[in-house]
């Protein structure tokens, strides 16, 4: 996954997509709508080539290593 870049937006979503937030509670806190999110979630799902939920949490602890990481909100 080191090789994938991820935009801010995207490493956001994918750490809270990994803590369990709805699409809802995620619109809420980064703004736009669910369907937005949903979209944005499919397109972020892809580009990592993620397929299950317990992938979403290992690339998010992953990410967790990453320099720019800063915790979620």
């Amino acid at each position: 996954m080191s090789e994938i870049l991820l935009t801010p937006r995207e490493k956001r979503l994918l750490r809270r997509l990994a803590a369990g937030k709805t699409d809802r509670e995620i619109a809420a806190k980064l703004g736009g709508t669910a369907k937005q999110i949903a979209e944005q979630r499919v397109r972020l799902l892809g580009k990592l080539r993620i397929a299950s939920e317990a992938e979403i949490t290992a690339a998010a602890h992953r990410l967790a290593e990453w320099r720019t990481y800063r915790g979620i909100t």
